[in-house]
């Protein structure tokens, strides 16, 4: 090829390139526009709420799943009461999805499916379970996620094999386990060790199917669903009785129900988690606290830093860390890490609670990020805090 033909080719190609990220930001900017005229005249909260669903309906039926993830994070940013339920929105996103897929039409996953606390996944995979109960359909598509993804994000494969725990657990139609949380959660139990038992490393799949189940069962006692209730006095009796390796699970997924039985009150629910005796789950579970303060906007630096501060010692870096990791899981989807990196650069931090800061954030970022992203993200911060050379795998 001639010199003057190979720039005249590559000219070309920028354009071309160039044209489709305009285009691609344009789909973008409409999408955020179309999202906030559709619904912004809705005369109260309820029929915003439920116009929002709609639109995402549509928006996958009409566009595809991308464009409805596209449309989620639009909606987000434009939003603060979309964004405080975004979960749930990708978790609806979930369930219509997999009426696609039960179609056979294509249902293409991506990077997005982490939006809002990988919630698309819960919707997804309980609603296959409900519909089907095959397992092996589970594992086999969960399989698929995990193949697909993993080079994007290190954690869909875990989230998925969350799904299927949860979905195990919320169609319970036998009135003869109502009330009974321990024989509700008996047979779910069973199912993750068949479905996922192959792996039974510590955080492996098996680990997440059954956070998966005490997630559910947690939400079923904290709705009063199926005669379940909430022990108020001792939120987490349920783990003590559980064979040791479901009690780590079964103690962060049962936080949320000690931050209810607490009335939201963050002390008496750290108080709580300090009745568990073994220091490895007590601080996994008081880290998962404080993650929830970003859930529910309690995202002031000096009162969480004073809580963490009056903490027992155990609880005191965790404290620290888990309020930087509650950025990352409630953040706006695909800048998730902004608002992590800015609490741990704050002065008003200490500098060992920078160190603990960014080692938890810096370490966790595959979660949600390319190897790539996750290293530019990481060379970002001042060199002294950087991990591991910013070397992701």
């Amino acid at each position: 090829m001639k010199k003057n033909s190979f720039f005249t080719v590559l000219v070309i190609l920028v354009l071309i390139e160039l044209t489709i990220l305009l285009f691609q930001s344009n789909n973008n900017k409409d999408a955020k526009i179309m999202s906030k005229d559709s619904c912004q005249n809705a005369k109260d909260n309820s029929e915003r709420l439920s116009c929002w669903e709609d639109l995402i309906e549509e928006t996958l039926l009409e566009k595809g799943l991308g464009e409805a993830f596209n449309l989620i994070g639009g909606l987000y940013e434009a939003n603060q009461v979309f964004a405080a339920d975004c979960h749930g929105y990708v978790h609806l996103l979930g369930e219509k999805a997999y009426d696609l897929f039960s179609q056979n039409k294509e249902v293409t996953v991506s990077p997005k499916s982490s939006y809002c606390g990988y919630g698309f996944y819960h919707g997804f995979m309980e609603t296959l379970l409900h519909i089907t109960s095959d397992m092996e359909d589970a594992h086999a598509f969960c399989d698929y996620t995990d193949s697909k993804l993993k080079k994007e994000t290190a954690d869909a494969g875990g989230a998925c094999y969350h799904g299927i725990g949860h979905g195990a657990v919320d169609d319970v139609p036998n009135p003869s386990l109502w009330g009974k949380p321990l024989e509700i959660i008996k047979e779910p139990l069973q199912l993750c060790e068949k479905v996922a038992g192959f792996d039974s490393s510590r955080h492996g799949s098996l680990f997440r199917c059954v956070t998966g189940v005490f997630n559910a069962l947690e939400i079923l006692m904290s709705s009063a669903r199926f005669e379940l209730s909430l022990d108020t006095s001792d939120p987490f009796w349920i783990c003590r009785t559980q064979k040791e390796s479901y009690k780590e699970a079964c103690y962060t997924q049962m936080v949320v129900a000690a931050i209810n039985a607490s009335g939201n009150d963050f002390v008496k629910a750290a108080n709580f988690i300090d009745t568990i005796e073994e220091d490895d789950y007590a601080t996994h579970s008081l880290s998962t606290l404080v993650v929830e303060r970003s859930r529910l906007n309690k995202t002031d630096y000096k009162d969480t830093l004073e809580l963490c501060r009056n903490l027992s010692k155990r609880f005191y870096i965790p404290c620290i860390t888990g309020f930087a990791e509650g950025f990352l899981k409630y953040g706006p989807p695909q800048s998730e890490y902004v608002n992590a990196l800015k609490f741990c650069e704050s002065e008003t931090l200490t500098d060992e609670e920078k160190q603990a800061c960014f080692d938890r954030i810096l370490s966790i970022l595959r979660i949600w990020y390319t190897k790539e992203k996750a290293r530019e993200i990481c060379q970002s911060v001042e060199k002294k805090y950087q991990r591991n050379e910013c070397r992701y795998n």
